[in-house]
């Protein structure tokens, strides 16, 4: 989802989004192993026929929107989401709510897949809200994100091969990438086991807020 965002702001909105779709998909092809023996497999499961569902409603909508409201739908989404975990919401319906019922899995997968693939940020920076609570360690946590984001960008990049939106040059582009990819993962999982999740979650959540406010304004000012 940074990176979305801040490409955003120098390539077109809908190619800065496929090509992190196909530069994510490199990536996944080297984390995905690792979540096999760590992900929290009761957990995980019930998410994918609904980030599946969200999937598919999420590409169609990439596809019919214009440039100029991606950016403004792309702002409003992220910042909703970043507000959503800052102000912990889910975890205040705890409350009221079972977060492990069925319905309330199926419902998050599907809402997390459809503005995932909207906004271009993934499907899983909604359902890590979630994850945070199902999950009982950090690394489940983890290894849940990486099977759960390793199917989602494979139901991405099989729903956008009909569509005519991938070119040569965006192949090319996500190639030339890659080294950054892989280095970018190695660096990642070195991280991982050092540094503390709050001051994480905490930087990461003042850029993205920051980067889609700042896209929303562009957004609406292309529109007027």
């Amino acid at each position: 989802m940074p990176i979305v965002l801040l490409t955003a702001w120098l390539l077109e909105p809908h190619h800065a989004i496929l090509l992190v779709v196909f530069t994510a998909a490199s990536a996944q092809i080297h984390l995905f192993p690792q979540g096999f023996g760590a992900a929290d497999w009761q957990v995980t499961k019930p998410l994918i026929v609904g980030m599946f569902i969200g999937v598919a409603l999420g590409t169609w909508l990439f596809t019919v929107l214009a440039a100029d409201w991606l950016l403004l739908v792309m702002g409003v989404v992220i910042t909703m989401i970043v507000a959503m975990d800052r102000m912990r919401l889910l975890e205040r319906m705890t409350r009221w709510i079972d977060l492990r019922s069925r319905a309330v899995t199926s419902s998050l997968a599907l809402f997390s897949g459809t503005v995932g693939t909207v906004s271009g940020g993934g499907g899983l920076y909604f359902l890590v809200v979630y994850l945070k609570l199902a999950c009982k360690t950090a690394e489940s946590l983890r290894g849940t994100n990486l099977i759960l984001s390793g199917f989602f960008i494979l139901i991405r990049v099989l729903l956008l091969l009909p569509t005519g939106l991938i070119t040569g040059q965006l192949l090319a582009e996500a190639v030339l990438l890659l080294p950054a990819v892989f280095l970018g993962t190695w660096a990642g999982t070195r991280a991982f086991h050092l540094t503390e999740p709050r001051r994480f979650y905490d930087a990461l959540q003042i850029l993205l807020f920051l980067a889609a406010i700042a896209l929303m304004v562009r957004g609406i000012l292309k529109l007027i």
